[in-house]
């Protein structure tokens, strides 16, 4: 089997396992102060891990629920078996599992199920972005005032909460028509790719979070970066999204000013302590 079909087989599995336990009694336990994880969790990783290693034992991973990669690995699976966890816990119907498969670093694979729409995200790189088979690209081009934008949150009691997507949005909100936040961001990058939604930006993730989906993104046509402007890596820990460049510029826009603003404030805090 090449990766694509053991990326899909992987994703398939891991999401019926998700969607037989959704709105049934299950242990939610606090990972961190502000982030959930459930058994379910942990078990689809695992299904997922065990299905890819069937194929590929010498891959290695980079999972959400505690699998880590070696750094000089030639080729890492990012995963995430269940995106949008708290919507999960609660009966919300928005999330997702999201798979990468990078090679020296570089993403050549990405897919993105959401078992309860049975959707299925996938892209390769050079060969587009498909949903349930059928191709799809960022056509649609919209102006400013009629986008419609997904704004990610970190909580504001978290220790990594860089505090940039709040600020922003304060920029943005008069520019264009519509903030959406629906818990997930693997599934909202998708949304871009698809067109359900103009661009999307969070302020502090995980390479798990977004490594597929900005496949998905760039493989459809769409314009994809971190705050700085540079292309999304495992490393990366932001991302902003657009299906067009004009969209993607006036949110990194937004996101230089504000890293500008703050340095100005870190710069004259530090100036006061001397």
């Amino acid at each position: 089997m090449d990766a694509k079909t053991v990326a899909l087989d992987a994703a398939h599995k891991a999401g019926e396992l998700i969607l037989g336990h959704f709105r049934r009694p299950q242990e939610v336990h606090m990972k961190t102060p502000t982030e959930v994880v459930t058994q379910v969790d942990r078990d689809a990783e695992d299904i997922i891990v065990h299905t890819i290693r069937e194929v590929f034992p010498d891959h290695e991973f980079l999972g959400e629920e505690g699998h880590a990669a070696d750094a000089d690995s030639e080729y890492v699976w990012v995963i995430d078996p269940l995106d949008g966890t708290r919507n999960y816990t609660m009966g919300f119907p928005f999330f997702c599992v999201s798979l990468a498969l990078a090679k020296a670093g570089q993403t050549e694979l990405a897919v993105i199920y959401d078992p309860q729409r049975r959707e299925t995200f996938c892209a390769q790189r050079g060969l587009g972005t498909y949903l349930n088979g059928t191709k799809v690209h960022c056509e649609r081009d919209t102006s400013i005032d009629q986008a419609v934008v997904y704004a990610g949150f970190v909580p504001v009691r978290s220790p990594d909460n860089p505090e940039l997507a709040l600020p922003m949005l304060i920029r943005l909100r008069p520019e264009i028509a519509a903030v959406r936040n629906v818990g997930s961001a693997a599934l909202s990058l998708a949304y871009v790719a698809c067109e359900r939604l103009d661009a999307a930006y969070q302020d502090r993730l995980s390479p798990w979070d977004m490594m597929a989906g900005a496949l998905i993104v760039e493989e459809a046509g769409g314009i994809v970066t971190d705050f700085a402007g540079q292309p999304i890596s495992i490393t990366s820990e932001n991302i902003i999204a657009a299906s067009n460049r004009a969209l993607h510029a006036l949110v990194l826009r937004a996101a230089q000013e504000v890293l500008a603003e703050r340095q100005v404030r870190n710069s004259a805090d530090s100036a006061c302590v001397e």
